[in-house]
């Protein structure tokens, strides 16, 4: 294996540890077995614990879904809105699309962050996150100018994340093995009441609801069904 495979090979190994367990709670001898390397060519790659993290998160900032590029290059209006917030949804809430890291991963790292110096959650909200939720108001403005949406109290891009809180925490409680809470509807109704309920809540009006929201439509161009 080349040095560079090598590397990646740890970092992915890294991944799940640092998910579970955190960064403090994790030594390099856990890296070290998990990798299947010993301690002095873990640290002939990483020189710290650290190093690897910051690798790590890294890594998690480069995977990037080609989707996303299509959608933000999307002209601002209601239906690359609720395009948008579809994509953020489904992602949260179905895990999809699939990639390089597995959801259930990301998920644990966010939320191991939040426990420990947040570091890795500013990193992720900076990186991956921004643009996003700059798009996502962009596209609520041009609602509001045509009709589509009402003005709201809350701050410029707050109504972006407080939409991203709701599928955020659906994807926390879906964690554990028996899910810590239970919606009683299937995942895909899940999904679409979180949307219906995150639109809703970003101002968009029951008539621009029923006009661009329709959940069929949408699962088929994501190719859902």
């Amino acid at each position: 294996m080349t040095g560079e495979k090598r590397k990646q090979a740890i970092v992915r190994a890294a991944l799940p540890l640092f998910a579970r367990q955190g960064f403090a709670e994790t030594t390099t001898k856990d890296l070290a077995r998990a990798a299947g390397v010993s301690e002095p060519l873990l640290y002939k790659h990483f020189p710290s614990k650290e190093a690897l993290y910051l690798e790590i998160q890294n890594f998690c900032c480069k995977t990037t879904d080609p989707a996303v590029k299509k959608l933000t290059e999307l002209e601002p209006s209601t239906s690359t809105l609720v395009h948008l917030v579809y994509y953020l949804m489904r992602a949260l809430v179905l895990e999809r699309p699939l990639g390089p890291i597995e959801w259930e991963t990301r998920h644990r790292l966010m939320a191991k962050s939040f426990l420990e110096d947040g570091g890795f959650a500013r990193l992720i909200y900076k990186n991956r996150f921004d643009a996003f939720c700059s798009h996502i108001e962009d596209c609520l403005d041009a609602a509001v100018r045509c009709g589509d949406a009402v003005k709201t109290p809350l701050a410029r891009g707050n109504r972006a994340r407080f939409g991203y809180h709701v599928g955020a925490w659906i994807a926390l409680v879906h964690l554990p093995k028996k899910a810590a809470l239970e919606y009683k509807v299937s995942r895909q109704d899940l999904l679409h009441q979180a949307i219906w309920f995150a639109l809703r809540g970003m101002g968009l009006t029951d008539k621009a609801l029923a006009t661009h929201y329709n959940p069929k439509a949408l699962a088929l161009s994501f190719g859902d069904n």
